[in-house]
């Protein structure tokens, strides 16, 4: 499921807004067998290509998908730490260093504040 929903979110064939659709049921799918506690690299993967597809996602208000994708984004970094996965960790604190950049639900400055911090992490 969750190759599946990397499959669609790069779709090129058909409507753009139901190929993120259809991934982001494909990574809601993969999440009920990759659980934290059984598989934790594969839910933090899952978590990190969710949060891209909320990213990524033309449905519903922009505001709610950006806050989704944050949601994510930190869930993926529980796992995804510096010493324990170090390249998976910057892909996430650079997504989410993206994504504050793009938030429009609270303070702008407060949120670019954030991604430099995301971008910068140590």
């Amino acid at each position: 499921q969750n190759n599946l929903g990397s499959a669609y979110s790069d779709r090129i064939k058909f409507d753009r807004g139901e190929n993120i659709e259809r991934a982001i049921e494909c990574y809601q799918a993969a999440l009920q067998v990759y659980t934290r506690d059984a598989l934790p690299q594969y839910w933090a993967t899952t978590q990190n290509n969710l949060g891209n597809a909320y990213s990524d996602r033309i449905k519903f208000v922009r505001g709610e998908n950006i806050e989704r994708a944050i949601e994510c984004y930190q869930a993926a970094l529980q796992v995804r730490t510096r010493d324990a996965l170090p390249q998976d960790w910057a892909m996430t604190q650079n997504n989410l260093g993206i994504i504050y950049s793009d938030q429009i639900w609270v303070n702008r400055g407060d949120n670019l504040e954030r991604a430099i911090e995301c971008y910068q992490a140590k």
